[in-house]
């Protein structure tokens, strides 16, 4: 009888084969319904930045992320919307798209605000990719859809380990005698990592996405004022099973992790809703290094103010006064970097000084 079997020598090799094989099945695969969905809507806590990141840039199978000790700051829900919500010229034009979402313009730092009363991304499944399609821009005028001249690849589809997709994108807006505003962005993505993410609102077994970017914005303003504005970084995003939005997503600026947004727990509230008589907004940004930089708002009672850089660390404290306008921030001896202003009952501003 062959009795190899059960030669002590044999024992650990079954073993080691059949614990790969268990690790393997872990991996997750992630499809379009495990990313977001029209009719949803997500709540996510922005954190302040940790002391110690320096496992960003780690990848590699069945790793472990420990951000369970996560500060926050405040919430907010991101709604995506079906595509029977949007106008019927919208509707018309991306009628490829699977849903929509709204998102705040850029601060460009004009002394006179364009008439500018809303911004939707149209975005779809197909072709091996979750993309950007176009724009939507409202304005005092009319509803302009921006399409997209290279539509903006997000994600391979499906989502597994290993998968890479190198993505191009451009798209302008032209209001005749008022601007002209044109972007144009190439993106390396790798799925570079899978594992467990530990969040104060709980553990989550993820994929983890990289995706490095950078791009030109080019501004034109009737009355010949015009000025680009070079971008580039780096974003992490986890992505689990049936959560639609990354459960965990960092960007990083000049090398800088400095905003953090993750998934919290369910009950989690924690500054209180935003209020919509609170309007906050930063200019210029970014700001030259040595420069001034000044927080401009309108808010209802005087609130606290914090300022803290990437790393977490408080730059300024102070008081917004009612009625006020506007404050500077001591931001002259500041070092490079990318900066958070947060407000009680507010959505954190980010800037940067380079």
């Amino acid at each position: 009888m062959n009795t190899s079997l059960r030669t002590p020598h044999f024992l650990p090799l079954v073993l080691a084969l059949f614990s790969g094989t268990l690790s393997g099945w872990a991996q997750p695969v992630l499809n379009a319904s495990d990313l977001p969905q029209g009719g949803e809507i997500y709540l996510r806590t922005n954190a302040t930045p940790p002391l110690f990141s320096d496992d960003l840039e780690t990848g590699g199978a069945d790793l472990t992320w420990d951000y369970s000790d996560l500060i926050p700051t405040n919430d907010q829900e991101t709604e995506y919307f079906q595509m029977g919500e949007a106008s019927f010229t919208t509707q018309l034009v991306f009628s490829s798209a699977d849903h929509f979402t709204a998102f705040e313009l850029p601060d460009l730092g004009l002394e006179n605000p364009l008439p500018f009363s809303g911004a939707t991304t149209y975005l779809e499944f197909g072709n091996g990719a979750y993309k950007v399609v176009g724009l939507g821009i409202t304005t005092d005028f009319v509803d302009l859809p921006v399409i997209y001249e290279d539509e903006e690849e997000l994600l391979p589809l499906p989502l597994e380990y290993g998968a890479t997709l190198s993505s191009t994108s451009a798209f302008n807006v032209d209001l005749p005698d008022l601007l002209f505003y044109s972007t144009t962005q190439t993106a390396e993505i790798e799925v570079d990592a899978w594992g467990t993410l530990n969040l104060p609102g709980g553990s989550y077994e993820c994929l983890r996405v990289k995706r490095t970017y950078v791009a030109e914005d080019s501004v034109s303003i009737a009355g010949g004022v015009g000025f680009g504005i070079p971008r580039e970084g780096t974003t992490y995003e986890w992505y689990a099973s049936g959560e639609g939005m990354p459960v965990l997503s960092v960007q990083s600026v000049a090398g800088i992790p400095g905003i953090w947004t993750y998934k919290p727990a369910e009950s989690t509230n924690a500054v209180g809703p935003v209020s919509a008589d609170i309007r906050l907004g930063v200019a210029p940004n970014p700001a030259p290094m040595g420069g001034t930089v000044t927080l401009q708002y309108d808010v209802p009672v005087s609130l606290e103010l914090t300022v803290v850089d990437a790393m977490g660390r408080v730059m300024h404290e102070g008081q917004l006064n009612a009625g006020q306008g506007q404050t500077q921030l001591p931001s002259a001896e500041w070092p490079a970097g990318t900066y958070v202003a947060q407000v009680s009952g507010t959505k954190p501003l980010s800037f940067i000084l380079r």
